[in-house]
């Protein structure tokens, strides 16, 4: 029997196999199965053997069972039920397309854990589909991925009603959204502290040396009440980053030493100490900054 694809069928599912069935996907390409196998792994498949075979399109002397999966989400699958080493996916795209066609035949999707463990770390899926990584990985119970992919949700709206009947349902519990929900709250509880520290007064001149150009404190900052409200948003936009860090307080806070940019050797050289002084304890907060869910919480 020969494929109708560009699909090249392997073994023990191509022409070689002893099986007494055959499911063909859409392209036409032809996966020649065991029925006991398949009986045993699904409950779907074992109904759907238990039923009359016709005679129209079988091949040679094998029953040809239409399938809607492709070649490739097929060959993955058929290799996961079978007693193989399991299956390589290299993709999150056929990842997702395994656990939907392990939810059609009512597979077991938690033996997946182990085959997607390494595709849903990959930076290319984190940044492509945060949501998908981590709803895929609550649904598996795979708390570490769970959390890694959580650093990358921070600018998702959570407010969306799309986002969150997307989550509800790829996840499978309201507790994934839940957990986004009480590491936002954290997270902005957490933000205030980071921003004080960056608070700059003007009492911070002390003894700064005065400007070589007009005699003034370089560090000299104007009055103003929204000064705290406007680091505070910069930092939360910067914390959106999945591993962010504090280079300068100008690219974290927004903050802009009022002196630091015309030229002036003793401005410049006590706005870097002075920046490089704050900068430490930041990164420090920062370290241990709310960045990911707690742990995956169960359904009772």
């Amino acid at each position: 029997m020969a494929e109708s694809s560009a699909f090249v069928v392997k073994a023990p599912f191509n022409d070689s196999s002893t099986g007494d069935c055959v499911l063909q996907t859409p392209d036409g390409t032809q996966f020649v199965v065991h029925r006991l196998v398949l009986s045993l792994a699904s409950q779907i498949w074992n109904n759907m053997f238990s039923l009359p075979q016709g005679s129209e399109g079988s091949s040679d002397t094998h029953p040809v069972i239409p399938v809607e999966e492709d070649p490739e989400t097929m060959e993955a699958l058929l290799t996961m039920v079978y007693p193989l080493s399991p299956p390589r996916i290299n993709s999150y795209d056929l990842a997702t397309r395994l656990v939907q066609a392990c939810d059609k035949y009512f597979i077991d999707v938690f033996r997946l854990d182990t085959i997607l463990y390494k595709v849903l770390r990959t930076t290319a899926a984190l940044e492509a589909d945060p949501l998908g990584v981590y709803a895929l990985a609550w649904r598996l119970g795979m708390d570490d991925e769970a959390k890694i992919a959580s650093r990358y949700t921070h600018r998702l709206d959570l407010n969306d009603p799309k986002v969150k009947s997307d989550l509800i349902r790829r996840s499978g519990s309201v507790n994934s959204l839940l957990a986004l929900w009480d590491l936002r709250l954290r997270r902005e509880t957490a933000l205030h502290d980071l921003v004080k520290l960056a608070e700059i007064k003007q009492s911070d001149r002390g003894n700064d040396p005065a400007c070589e150009r007009d005699g003034l404190y370089y560090l000299e900052l104007e009055s103003k009440t929204d000064h705290y409200d406007a680091a505070k948003s910069s930092a939360r936009q910067s914390l959106q980053e999945p591993y962010p860090r504090c280079h300068t307080l100008k690219q974290f806070f927004g903050i802009h030493f009022p002196r630091d940019d015309h030229g002036c050797r003793m401005c410049l050289c006590a706005a870097e100490a002075k920046q490089s002084i704050m900068i430490k304890p930041i990164a420090a907060v920062l370290d241990s900054y709310p960045q990911t869910i707690t742990r995956i919480v169960t359904d009772i």
